[in-house]
């Protein structure tokens, strides 16, 4: 189960590395062996940020009919209940994740200032000294960059880590436009939605969209870029990912859609309201909004939810190197109609 972000982040600045998941105690640990990632060449090819003619950001979206369906479950996690009939009208949604490509044209257009990037307000954080109260995100520690003995602290708050410097400094995007961006907030998702003239989507929306995602299949059983081993001691990187990928990697679902399973977590509209759970603490200063579908980091032994049904939930003015977005757009009423 996954504690609350903001207390995460109290605590690794704090005590400089702190978990904020944890495993199933009925599986064994498994031997850390390298493994080199395999190649991969299966990427789609994607379109320009910016149309040259406009000025206006480029968004490869299909259209999704709308209907009712079954949203959340009832046997999985507690925050997913209960199982209800929800429906939803017709919308286009992208059929990627935002990229860095398509967000640098979103901050070269506006001189847009990410939250990872500003300092943070001393009176959200008053358990922290101010001295230590910088700007920067949260990242994934692989196991051979962790203080030995500290196998379970595998996230990290990095100074000066960001979308421009993922890693922090020294880091860049150099050649990854095409990598979904990440080390964004809710704030930094729905500015950019509102810059392209769009809307992130409602949990209603995604998880009806990421249906389809689970009917997907593929020759070596492997259809999203998830962890293939045992939590957090190896990857295998069966899938060719040590990471996350670029967008687009594996197959799409029949309706066009990729990687709505695993990859990145995206951000949507909703504001998080779990069903209660001791030990879930969700702080009542800062919204928290739903993230969706897993990470790279969902394996058979940990998280389990990338998945349409899951959730979690993420403060609005914090960010992480594992959470992305994508956006919707609305379908004319006269369209709608034909």
């Amino acid at each position: 189960m996954k504690s609350s972000f903001r207390a995460t982040i109290s605590c690794t600045i704090a005590a400089a590395l702190t978990a904020i998941y944890f495993l199933r105690p009925d599986v064994a640990a498994t031997e850390n062996t390298p493994v080199k990632p395999a190649s991969n060449n299966a990427c789609i090819q994607v379109q320009p940020a910016v149309d040259s003619g406009t000025g206006r950001a480029v968004h490869q979206q299909v259209l999704v009919r709308g209907g009712e369906f079954t949203m959340g479950h009832d046997n999985t996690y507690p925050e997913e209940r209960p199982a209800r009939r929800e429906h939803v009208s017709d919308f286009y949604i992208d059929t990627h994740e935002v990229t860095n490509s398509q967000f640098r044209a979103f901050v070269e257009a506006t001189n847009y200032i990410t939250t990872a990037e500003l300092q943070p307000d001393p009176s959200l954080f008053p358990d922290i000294p101010a001295d230590v109260l910088v700007p920067g995100s949260a990242s994934f520690i692989k196991l051979d960059k962790r203080p030995k003995g500290q196998w379970r602290d595998w996230w990290k708050f990095v100074p000066g880590a960001n979308w421009r410097q993922p890693n922090g400094p020294g880091s860049d995007i150099d050649g990854m436009g095409n990598y979904p961006v990440v080390h964004v907030s809710y704030r930094d998702a729905q500015a950019y939605a509102d810059w392209a003239d769009r809307k992130l989507p409602t949990e209603a929306q995604w998880e009806y969209a990421a249906q389809a995602s689970m009917q997907l299949k593929s020759t070596n059983g492997l259809t999203a870029n998830t962890w293939q081993g045992f939590f957090p001691h190896q990857d295998k990187a069966l899938d060719g990912f040590d990471g996350i990928a670029p967008v687009g990697c594996f197959q799409a679902d029949k309706s066009g859609l990729f990687d709505m399973r695993g990859n990145v977590w995206e951000l949507v509209a909703d504001v998080f309201n779990p069903q209660p759970v001791a030990g879930h603490v969700v702080s009542d200063a800062v919204p928290v909004r739903v993230i969706k579908g897993g990470s790279y980091l969902c394996a058979d032994n940990h998280c389990q939810r990338d998945r349409p049904q899951a959730r979690q939930g993420q403060e609005e003015d914090f960010s992480t190197d594992h959470v992305g977005f994508r956006t919707v757009s609305p379908v004319a009423t006269d369209a709608a109609a034909q």
